[in-house]
C-alpha cells in the first residue's frame, strides 16, 4: 500500500492511480454506542454502572474481552472477500486521554489501532481513523459518548486544545503509516456557528501539518455533517470533506418508491437529497467522501419485513447515486445486535439472552433514538409536555413563535438519552452480576466474534455488489 494524495476530484496512489474509498464503519468498538450492543444511554454511564455492579476486576475483563471480541483478524478477511477498500474506525478520546489528567496523552490508546491496522495490511484495506467523541462534547448526541445532552466543545479553547495536541500525537505515531489513509479531525460537529468550525479547523489542520505532511485530512460539514456552506475554500493540498447522507427513505419507508409522510421518495429524489447535501463539496471540485450512512431493519437477520425490503431498496438506489458521482463511502455500520449490522450475534447467545429485558425495556419507552425514530412512551409524554407548555404560553402570553420542535428534541436529548437511560443503565450491569471473568470472556466471545456470529445476507448481497461495480 502506498500513501494516498489527493488530485483534483480524485484520490490517488503514489503511481498516479484512483482509489475509492469503499466500504464501512466499524460504529461500536473504539466508541461504543447503546444501540450497538444493546446498553441503555452513554459509553461512560454504563463502564461507570458496570464497574459498580461487578466491581473493578470484572469491569476490567468485561471491556477487555468485548473489546477483544468485537474486531478480529476473521472481520478484515471477511471485508475483503466482499470487495471493501477501506475501514472508517471510530474512536473515543478516552482511549488516550483521562479527563483527570489533560493533555498527557497514553500510547495504550494505539493498542486497538495498530492491531487492526495490521490486519488491514494482511488484506489491503486503508484505515481512515475518526475522532467519534471530543472531550467537553462537539454535539449533543449520545454518540458522543454524551450522557447530557449538550455540547461544551465550542465555547471552551481547553477542549478544543485538547483535541488539538491529541492529533498531533496521533499523527507523531502514523506519520510514516501508509494504511492509513487519513485523519478523519471531527465526527459530526454541530457549531453554533460556522466560523467557529472554521477556525478550528485551520488551527488543527496547521499543527498537524507541522508533523505530518502525508496522510489526507477528512473534515465534516456543519450540523451534523451536513452543511458546508461557509467554510473555507480548500486550503490544504490533501484535503476531502465529508458528508452523512440518512435519509427518510432508508430509515423510515414502508414502502419503495412511495410516500414517506407527505414525502415521495424515489431514486430521482434520493439523487436531489444527495447533490442538495454535497453541492458545495462537488462545486469545489474536491473528492467527497459520504462517512454515514445505511438503513434500519426491524425483522430478524434473516426474514426481513416488507418495510425492511422497501428500505434495502432505497439504500441500492443510494448506492448507485454515490457510485455514479465517484464517492467514497463507509457504511453505518458492520456489527450490531441486529439493527443495522452486516453481522450480528446470533439470537440464542448468552449475551443476546442476558440482554434482552433490557432491549425490550429501551424499545417500549424509546430510549435509543436511532431505533425509536421518535416513537415510544417517554417520547410521546415528551411531546405532550411541550404541547402543555405551547398551550399555556398562547393563552397567557399571546405568542406563536417559539420553536418547540427544538425543545421537544432537546428533552429528548437530554431527559431521554441522558437523564433517564443513564438512571436505568444500572439495569444493563446487573444482567451479569453473576457472572465470573472466564464467563464473562467467554460470552463476549460467542456473541461478538466473527467466526460466531450471523450474516445479513440481504444486505451483503447489494453492498458487494456496489463495492465491485
Amino acid at each position: 500500500m502506498s500513501f494516498l494524495k489527493v488530485d483534483g476530484p480524485y484520490i490517488k496512489d503514489e503511481t498516479g492511480k484512483k482509489i475509492f474509498l469503499r466500504g464501512v464503519c466499524f460504529g461500536g468498538w473504539l466508541n461504543m454506542e447503546n444501540f450497538i450492543t444493546g446498553y441503555p444511554g452513554a459509553e461512560s454511564s454504563i463502564r461507570q454502572s458496570i464497574k459498580e455492579e461487578l466491581g473493578e476486576e470484572r469491569y476490567q475483563v468485561f471491556f477487555s474481552s468485548l473489546l477483544d471480541s468485537f474486531i478480529t483478524e476473521g472481520d478484515f478477511k471477511f471485508l475483503k472477500e466482499i470487495g471493501a477498500t477501506a475501514v472508517r474506525i471510530p474512536f473515543n478520546y478516552r482511549h488516550f486521554e483521562d479527563d483527570m489528567k489533560p493533555g498527557n496523552y497514553s500510547s495504550s490508546g494505539f493498542y486497538y489501532l495498530d492491531r487492526a491496522i495490521e490486519w488491514a495490511k494482511k488484506y489491503n484495506i486503508y484505515i481512515i481513523l475518526d475522532l467519534h467523541a471530543a472531550p467537553g462534547w462537539q454535539n449533543q448526541g449520545w454518540h458522543s459518548d454524551n450522557p447530557y445532552g449538550i455540547s461544551l466543545f465550542w465555547n471552551d479553547r481547553h477542549y478544543q486544545e485538547r483535541v488539538k495536541g491529541l492529533w498531533v500525537y496521533i499523527a507523531e505515531h502514523y506519520r510514516n503509516e501508509p494504511q492509513v489513509a487519513g485523519y478523519n479531525l471531527l465526527n459530526e460537529p454541530n457549531a453554533p456557528n460556522i466560523d467557529i468550525l472554521k477556525r478550528i479547523y485551520r488551527e488543527w489542520i496547521e499543527a498537524i501539518r507541522n508533523t505530518d505532511r502525508k496522510h489526507i485530512i477528512f473534515i465534516e460539514g456543519n450540523r451534523y455533517s451536513q452543511i458546508f456552506e461557509g467554510l473555507d475554500e480548500p486550503f490544504d493540498d490533501n484535503l476531502v470533506y465529508s458528508s452523512h447522507n440518512y435519509t427518510i427513505a432508508t430509515h423510515r419507508a414502508r414502502k419503495y418508491p412511495g410516500y414517506v409522510g407527505d414525502v415521495y421518495t424515489d431514486k430521482s429524489w434520493m439523487e436531489r437529497i444527495f447533490l442538495e447535501r454535497n453541492r458545495w463539496i462537488l462545486d469545489h471540485k474536491k473528492p467527497s467522501w459520504v462517512g454515514e450512512f445505511g438503513a434500519l431493519f426491524d425483522g430478524t437477520i434473516d426474514s426481513p419485513t416488507n418495510a425492511d425490503k422497501a428500505r434495502l431498496l432505497a439504500l441500492k438506489d443510494q448506492l448507485e447515486i454515490f457510485n455514479k458521482y465517484e464517492q467514497h463511502w463507509t457504511i453505518w455500520t458492520y456489527k450490531d445486535v441486529g439493527v443495522q449490522g452486516l453481522v450480528v450475534p446470533k439470537e440464542d447467545s448468552e449475551y443476546m439472552r442476558r440482554i434482552r429485558p433490557v432491549s425490550e425495556l429501551k424499545k417500549k419507552l424509546g430510549l435509543d433514538p436511532w431505533t425509536s425514530r421518535g416513537y415510544g412512551l417517554l417520547r410521546g409524554e415528551t411531546a405532550r409536555m411541550v404541547e402543555t407548555i405551547a398551550q399555556a404560553v398562547s393563552e397567557i402570553v399571546k405568542d406563536y413563535s417559539l420553536d418547540y420542535t427544538s425543545l421537544t428534541r432537546e428533552l429528548g436529548d437530554r431527559l431521554l438519552s441522558g437523564a433517564i437511560s443513564s438512571f436505568l443503565a444500572p439495569l444493563y450491569a446487573f444482567q451479569f452480576m453473576d457472572m465470573t471473568e472466564e464467563e464473562i470472556e467467554k460470552m463476549h466471545h460467542m456473541a461478538f466474534e466473527f467466526s460466531n456470529c450471523e450474516k445479513r445476507l440481504y444486505l451483503i448481497e447489494v453492498l458487494e455488489s456496489a463495492l465491485k461495480n
